[in-house]
This record gives structure tokens, C-alpha cells and sequence, in this order.
């Protein structure tokens, strides 16, 4: 899987699809991501927007389950 910030999707429901999608709880993905699980949370509920880095992090952690 090659990035491609075209694909980039900001809404938290999408990050919160995908953090589902990993198996992994807040606490082990924020750990996986190098993020505080702080950040996460933040992140889901719409308080900071996160990165295209991030999501395509997570996206190749979903590949790789």
C-alpha cells in the first residue's frame, strides 16, 4: 500500500472504524503509533483533527492483522 493523501478522510467516525478494525485498544494503538493515548481520545471526539501520517499509520496496522 502506497500513501496517497487523496484518501484522506478526517472525520472521527472514520478513525474510529479503523481503530476498531486493528483489534487494538486506545492505550496499545496510541503505543503502536508513538501518539499519547491522550491524543487518541482527542482525536475521536472530534478535539484535534489527526494527520494523513496517522491514519495511513493505522491503515497499515488494519493490513496487517
Amino acid at each position: 500500500m502506497k500513501p496517497d493523501a487523496r484518501r484522506y478522510d478526517p472525520r472521527p467516525e472514520y478513525l474510529a472504524e479503523l481503530i476498531g478494525s486493528t483489534g487494538l485498544t486506545q492505550v496499545a494503538l496510541a503505543a503502536k503509533i508513538g501518539v499519547d493515548e491522550r491524543t487518541i481520545r482527542r482525536w475521536l471526539s472530534g478535539q484535534r483533527q489527526f494527520s494523513y501520517t496517522d491514519q495511513f499509520a493505522i491503515e497499515c496496522l488494519v493490513l496487517s492483522v
